[in-house]
């Protein structure tokens, strides 16, 4: 929060160089949760090409773990930086959530469920592949997670 005030003080007060308008993670910590059901953890987008290739198809440009991102709403307009990041992701026997930073004013973690579907897009691969089903959830990641383990929906799903 300190910085958060800090950078709109600096903005409004003509600073934008004592603004911050980059980081490689977010300025809060982040749990390691335990479920009650056995889930493999992703730690990197690198590890999950399919999650990056979902984040594309759906025009969000996410940081990946220790990248840097703009996290509040300073932005360097001479930089290209995403206002998200991936933070780490559970795989579950029969769907994934994924978590990711979402900066700005109001800094917030989203939690978001994918699932293995079949592709009817044109082009596309014959196997299943992981689609974001609309699930999503904002708050304290660890029981936004067991919450849509759960079925629980957020206002927002599509």
């Amino acid at each position: 929060m300190r910085r958060k005030l800090i950078a709109i003080a600096a903005l409004a007060l003509g600073s934008p160089a004592a603004a911050q308008t980059e980081a490689t993670r977010p300025d809060m910590a982040i749990p390691d949760c335990h479920f009650d059901r056995p889930a493999t953890i992703i730690a990197s987008l690198k590890e999950a090409p399919d999650i990056a290739a979902e984040f594309a198809r759906q025009g969000l440009v996410v940081a990946d773990v220790g990248e840097p991102f703009v996290p509040y709403d300073v932005v360097d307009g001479s930089k290209k930086l995403p206002h998200r990041q991936f933070i780490r992701a559970y795989a579950f026997a029969d769907r994934t959530i994924a978590w990711y930073y979402h900066g700005g004013l109001g800094t917030h973690i989203h939690a978001f469920e994918l699932r293995q579907q079949v592709d009817s897009e044109p082009g596309a691969s014959e196997g299943p592949v992981l689609r974001m089903t609309g699930a999503q959830l904002s708050g304290p990641p660890c029981g936004a997670t067991q919450a849509l383990l759960d079925g629980v929906r957020g206002p927002n799903d599509w």
